[in-house]
Order: C-alpha cells, then sequence, then structure tokens
C-alpha cells in the first residue's frame, strides 16, 4: 500500500535546479557572508568555487530570495561606494535570479521571489542600476 506522503511526493512538482553565478568582482563580498558563523542565511553554505566566479546551486526559491534580495540591497543602500563594476556585477545577480523566479519589489531596497517560472527568461537586464526591476512585459516577449 503507498502511503500518503509517497503519494504527495509523487503528484508535486519538480523544482529546478538552478546555478547563479556570482561574478569575481562581488567575490570579497559573497565571501565575507559566506565566512559568517553562523551563516546569514542557508543559501551561503551552497556557495561553491567554479574558476573565477562563485555559484549558488538551489532548488529553493528562499535562496533565490535570499540572492535577489542581498543584491538589490546592495543596489539601492550600499555600504559603501560601489564602483561600476561592482553595480554591473550586483545587477547581473539580479538579472539572473529574475531569469527563474518571479522577483516582487518589497519597500525601497528588498525583494522577495514568489514563484518559479514555468520556463528562464532569456538573458536579459532587468534590473536598474538604481535597484529598480523593470516590469518584465516590457523587457522580455517570450518566443513563439
Amino acid at each position: 500500500m503507498i502511503d500518503q506522503l509517497s503519494l504527495i511526493h509523487a503528484f508535486a512538482p519538480v523544482r529546478p535546479l538552478v546555478s547563479i553565478c556570482i561574478p569575481p568582482a562581488l567575490k570579497d563580498h559573497a565571501d565575507a557572508i559566506a565566512s559568517q558563523n553562523p551563516p546569514v542565511h542557508e543559501a551561503w553554505k551552497k556557495l561553491t568555487m567554479r574558476g573565477k566566479h562563485f555559484v549558488i546551486r538551489t532548488r529553493s526559491l528562499e535562496d533565490i530570495t535570499e540572492l535577489a534580495d542581498w543584491a538589490r540591497t546592495a543596489l539601492v543602500e550600499p555600504i559603501e561606494p560601489l564602483s561600476k563594476r561592482q553595480r554591473q556585477a550586483y545587477q547581473s545577480v539580479l538579472d539572473r535570479t529574475i531569469r527563474y523566479a518571479d522577483i516582487l519589489p518589497i519597500g525601497s531596497c528588498h525583494c522577495i521571489a514568489t514563484k518559479w517560472r514555468d520556463r528562464p527568461l532569456r538573458r536579459g537586464t532587468f534590473a536598474r542600476g538604481d535597484g529598480t526591476i523593470k516590469p518584465i512585459s516590457k523587457s522580455y516577449s517570450l518566443p513563439h
């Protein structure tokens, strides 16, 4: 006889395994957060080095929320002045999270991942340098 838990898992949607790359310009910032004990969030435990880049591989929307919020907060309220390279790198991280999940801005600088996209968006620029998020319908059209 099949138990209820097995039945639930059989029909549960499969969450995608996504890889979010953190550019080398943010290495020091990401490394500082990942090395905190205890970690700020579970997502930072998943941080691995691949060449010059840090990569977080996850199936969790909470991890996507953590990365998107980290990038957006750094763009809107930076702790120290950002170089052009750092600003573009934070935009890239935010863009990469938007590719896989719907990101909803909350307040002036925070955001949350609300749901997975049916399919990832193609690469594009969805975040502005000031941390605001462009309406996806205006910045991207699905291929036919």
